[in-house]
This record gives structure tokens, sequence and C-alpha cells, in this order.
């Protein structure tokens, strides 16, 4: 193969810079170079020329790995933010406000504020109950971290409480033994009946009016829920161990409530 050379002539002025620039037109073999240089330039355009092209191919990867992190963060807190969006409307829907069925009830379920297991427990007889006992704790009383005293409550009475339900200062409903299990209360007509609770000693004043609607608003919930029939019989539970005016004002104001009928005494 033959290889040929271009030479560039150019004449230098009287100052030394190069004032004439002479790229041969003759024609050159496959490997042939030329260089052609402008006038005034001293150095060639060689080495800035190879610099800029490697500049991108060496700069690259960082700036599009950068790209791919920062796309990543973005999609990380997106799911997040979807994932923590969801909960919330879960735990929402847990304790949820009925307005729409013309009563507010702020229902906390078992699971959320409970840790007592309640599996192996006797079931209420499905579409079969007909007595409601309203009672209360004869404890203390709470208007905020009311779960922290239901607490206290369950570790003294070691295990889950005996209620059904408990209304709570905090205008919360709580769910204990639910409309699934029976309350503990051997003398009641158990697979038959409700047992609901306000939260504190009502011996001598009544429960706050938050208290009183939760309970009305509970028992229409179990009537929509078909966990409570029609025709139900509502009665005043007291506990004559403590004495026989326990529950006393609390069972006063139950005689105004149309499916009243009496009171029940149990020890």
């Amino acid at each position: 193969m033959e290889i040929s050379q271009s030479v560039a002539h150019a004449s230098v002025g009287a100052g030394g810079d190069l004032d004439r620039l002479t790229c041969p037109s003759s024609s050159a073999s496959l490997n042939s170079t030329e260089i052609c240089m402008e006038p005034n330039e001293r150095t060639p355009l060689l080495s800035s020329s190879v610099s800029s092209q490697a500049s991108p191919t060496l700069t690259a990867p960082g700036f599009y790995t950068k790209e791919c992190l920062n796309w990543r963060t973005i999609g990380l807190l997106v799911m997040f933010t979807a994932g923590l969006s969801v909960a919330t409307y879960l735990l929402w829907r847990e304790t949820t406000d009925f307005v729409e069925m013309g009563y507010r009830l702020s229902l906390t379920q078992h699971d959320i504020w409970s840790g007592v297991r309640l599996e192996g427990q006797a079931l209420l007889e499905a579409g079969s109950v007909v007595n409601v006992y309203v009672t209360h704790t004869a404890s203390e009383e709470c208007s905020e971290n009311c779960a922290q005293l239901l607490h206290t409550l369950q570790n003294e009475h070691l295990g889950e409480l005996p209620y059904n339900f408990l209304m709570a200062g905090d205008c919360e409903a709580y769910e204990a033994r639910g409309w699934r299990y029976v309350s503990s209360y051997g003398r009641l007509p158990q697979e038959s009946s409700l047992v609901l609770a306000f939260v504190g000693d009502f011996s001598v004043r009544l429960p706050s009016s938050c208290q009183l609607e939760m309970a009305e608003a509970l028992l229409r919930e179990s009537q929509r829920r078909k966990k409570l029939q029609p025709g139900y019989q509502l009665y005043a539970l007291r506990n004559v161990s403590r004495g026989e005016r326990d529950a006393d004002a609390l069972q006063h104001q139950l005689r105004h409530w149309p499916a009243y009928v009496g009171q029940q005494k149990v020890k």
C-alpha cells in the first residue's frame, strides 16, 4: 500500500508569526494526514479537539447516574406518600362517623386499641340479640388517652373487659367483645345480649352528653347491621357488690329511653 504525506507550507513574517498558510490540494492515499494552521496560530488544534471530543464521554456517566438517583428518590417518596395515604384512609374507615345515617358514631375497633386476643370465646347468636344491658365501669374517667385507661382496666380484670362496647369521655366508642363475642356476665342471657358500659363512675352524676349520644348511636348502628333486633329490651345493670346505689344516676337517665324495661342486678 502506498503511503504519501501532504506537507503544509507556510512563510514566516518579520515578527516570527505565520502570515500565510498553504494546504496542498494534491491527492493523498487513504491514510494520509493533513494539518492546516491558521495565520498567527502558534499551537495546533489537535489536542484541544481531542480533549473536547473525549470530555462528554467522561462526564456523561456521572450526569446520568445522578439523574437516575434523583428519579429513584422521587419514586420512593411517591410510594411512601401513597402508602401513608392508604393507611390513613383505612384508619379513618375503622373510626367512621355515620353522619349519613342520621347519627354520629366514632367507633374504635378492638384490634386498634386492645392487645387481648378473643379467639375461642363464646359467640353471640347472630340475629337473636334482643337484650341490651347498660352499666358503668365504676372507675376513674378520661377525656383523653382513654385507650391507656382501658388498658389499665384490662390489667385489673386479667383479660378482656366483660363488655361488648364502652363509651369513653373522649367521645369515642371502643369495641371490646363487639358484635361477635358474648359478655362475661354469667347471670345474663349471654348469647342474646349486648352489654354497654360508660367509662367512669355514674352513681351520683350523669355521663357526658357525647357519651350518651355514643350509646344511642351504637344501638342504632347495631340495628342497622342486624346485630340487634328491632323489638329489643333495655335494662340498667347494677353491680350490687358495690352498693345498692351503684349506677343510680345512670339508671334514672335510662328510664327515659324508649326501649327501657327495668333494671337487672348482678354481683
